[in-house]
């Protein structure tokens, strides 16, 4: 028979009916940092079991018989960090429980009936970086009304499509901005430094791509960042770190501006997004009547820096 008292780690279960006891035997594997359960007529009774495994991390509940009461349970687990729901009874509401988690970071609400009032208390988790809702009630008005939230980013497919997504992040960035007057003439001289540096490391990647790691290489990016970028160390980034990508992108070749924004008059912002349509931001500075690049920083959860 099998002992459901020792596992460890992760586990995966599919297509299985448990009984009560064996969902007590689950409840002694202390050791459990992940559990899934994919067409198992799991219910509320058995998650409340399985929420004294305190060192949760992920949880994985497809095609199963919980209702919302289960978040209430799922939220006492401090640790959890990831929650996949897909195929639920959820309406949403107990996504309340969240407001105070201060480590779930990626939720997975999907083919559930979510509307725009549950969406919108999902959106209050403090660290909620991704939220997945596809197949749910969800409107553009629904989603466009959590858009003060700039940390959260929507993976809704078939839901809407990605020019109301664009639409949403575009409305997050301009949520978020300082109402500061904009310098025609900065913004022009910023946006044409950013895109020269741009084509400099499309060159320069090419290059290396021939060449490799060899001594020029290094010059050569240096160069580039000399003349483009602010000077201060670059501990673990280019050019101190020299790495590159290979073709058909390279890192910057299908960056795409999406917004800038003037933070003060010698500091501004200008988003981008890549082929894939990860979202990043490029700190320009003035310095001795030159804007330069500084910094350049990704969107995960707030901004994160990347290095260039």
């Amino acid at each position: 028979m099998e002992n459901l008292t020792k596992l460890k780690g992760t586990v995966a279960f599919k297509d299985r009916i448990f009984t009560q006891d064996e969902i007590k035997q689950i409840r002694q594997s202390t050791g459990l940092l992940g559990i899934s359960f994919t067409n198992c007529p799991v219910k509320d009774e058995d998650l409340l079991e399985i929420c004294e495994l305190k060192k949760l991390v992920n949880v994985t509940l497809e095609n199963t018989n919980i209702t919302d009461r289960s978040l209430q349970y799922l939220a006492t687990l401090p640790d959890l960090k990831y929650l996949f729901i897909t195929n639920a009874n959820i309406l949403g509401h107990g996504f309340q429980y969240f407001v105070k988690h201060r480590r779930l970071d990626c939720v997975w609400v999907c083919d559930t009936r979510l509307n725009n009032e549950t969406l919108a208390i999902a959106a209050q988790i403090p660290k909620l970086s991704t939220l997945r809702i596809d197949g749910t009630l969800v409107t553009l008005e629904g989603l466009m009304a959590v858009a003060v939230n700039p940390r959260l980013g929507i993976v809704a497919n078939g839901l809407f499509t990605p020019d109301q997504i664009e639409l949403f992040e575009q409305e997050q960035r301009r949520l978020a901005k300082k109402k500061n007057t904009v310098d025609p003439q900065d913004m022009e001289q910023a946006l044409a430094r950013l895109s020269l540096f741009f084509e400099a490391m499309t060159v320069w990647e090419k290059y290396a791509v021939q060449v490799g790691f060899t001594h020029d290489l290094g010059v050569k990016c240096n160069e580039v960042f000399e003349q483009h970028c602010t000077y201060k160390p670059r501990r673990g980034y280019r050019p101190e770190n020299l790495h590159y990508s290979d073709g058909p992108y390279y890192t910057y070749l299908e960056h795409r501006i999406v917004d800038t924004e003037q933070v003060t008059k010698n500091k501004i912002y200008i988003f981008t997004k890549d082929q894939i349509d990860f979202q990043y931001r490029f700190i320009l500075m003035k310095k001795d009547g030159n804007w330069l690049i500084d910094e350049a920083q990704t969107l995960d959860g707030g901004w994160r820096k990347i290095g260039l």
